[in-house]
């Protein structure tokens, strides 16, 4: 199984309790939440905009604008891309993404890339990285 993600998703999965989601779109991050989790070797190819986990939204779906501001969004991508060294377009294990974050990802890190979100503000995700 091969899962398309954006760079920033990963540091969102990292704080994924399935919270503030409606039950569709918590359905799509749990399965694949539980899938990485119980296969760190799964395949994930790296993409750029809407992803796997994006395909249930809410927002999406309706075709209404999503709450993800697609400019500010994108910005985040890069920056997540460039601290992990990972590429659009490319294939990586899980497990060697986990690898990375565990290396480049602090608390100091993850409030100066997502202070800005909404799930961050709301407390959702904020004790990420805090082991």
């Amino acid at each position: 199984m091969k899962i398309s993600l954006r760079p920033h998703h990963f540091l969102c999965l990292q704080g994924y309790k399935g919270l503030n989601y409606s039950k569709l779109q918590a359905n799509s991050w749990s399965k694949i939440s539980k899938e990485l989790t119980q296969n760190p070797d799964a395949d994930i190819l790296i993409i750029g905009g809407s992803d796997d986990l994006c395909k249930k939204c809410p927002a999406i779906v309706q075709s209404r604008k999503s709450r993800c501001i697609e400019n500010t969004v994108n910005l985040l991508d890069e920056k997540v891309a460039g601290i992990l060294d990972i590429a659009k377009g490319e294939i990586y294990k899980y497990s060697e993404i986990l690898e990375k974050i565990k290396k480049n990802f602090t608390k100091e890190k993850h409030q100066e890339l997502c202070s800005d979100c909404a799930w961050w503000q709301k407390g959702l995700c904020r004790d990420s990285f805090e082991k």
